[in-house]
């Protein structure tokens, strides 16, 4: 697996991140920061600490080796692990890719905004090296009545705009309930 300096920079910030949180004077590396407001079901606390948690697995296994599938369903929390979808078989892909082959763009555009879980694999292949777009940067709790219910995240981003769905399935198989980006509000 190679890995570029810029990457391997931003797994070490990363890390230096996932410690000390940045200060709000902290310049962003990459081509800025995202937001994002994750709404949970009463455990916001939970939520953000198993995503962390899961972030800082890949963090220290995307050097080197990427690890095989069979390793990352040792080292990946299994609550997490079992949020994914189920992977597919040869066939159950083959027929998938037939019958989005079948749709319209206009339906394939349909098909593409429902809200389907991924697989583990799926998920992984976003974090790989060569496609991973952004890195953590912070979360803020947020008072009073929704403190419990949500929370904000800020990524850095290294391109503009950058793919987030893999970001999103993090949260949402960690148990969030949506994760909005704050763009889109």
């Amino acid at each position: 697996m190679v890995i570029n300096s810029e990457f391997s920079k931003q797994l070490l910030l990363e890390r230096e991140r996932f410690e000390n949180p940045p200060d709000h004077t902290v310049k962003a590396t990459g081509v800025g920061i995202a937001r994002f407001i994750i709404r949970c079901n009463n455990n916001a606390d939970e939520v953000l600490n198993l995503a962390k948690r899961v972030l800082v697995i890949v963090n220290y296994n995307s050097e080197l080796v990427w690890p095989s599938f069979e390793l990352w369903k040792k080292i990946l929390p299994d609550i997490f692990i079992n949020h994914c979808a189920k992977e597919l078989t040869e066939e159950e892909v083959k027929n998938q890719q037939i019958y989005w082959d079948n749709l319209s763009y206009e339906q394939k555009i349909e098909e593409a905004k429902k809200d389907k879980a991924w697989t583990l694999s799926n998920w992984l292949a976003w974090l790989e090296p060569d496609c991973r777009e952004w890195f953590w940067w912070n979360a803020h709790k947020f008072d009073g009545e929704i403190e419990n219910t949500h929370f904000l995240i800020e990524v850095t981003a290294l391109d503009d705009p950058f793919s987030s769905g893999a970001l999103k399935w993090l949260f949402r198989a960690c148990g969030a309930i949506d994760v909005v980006c704050t763009d889109d509000l």
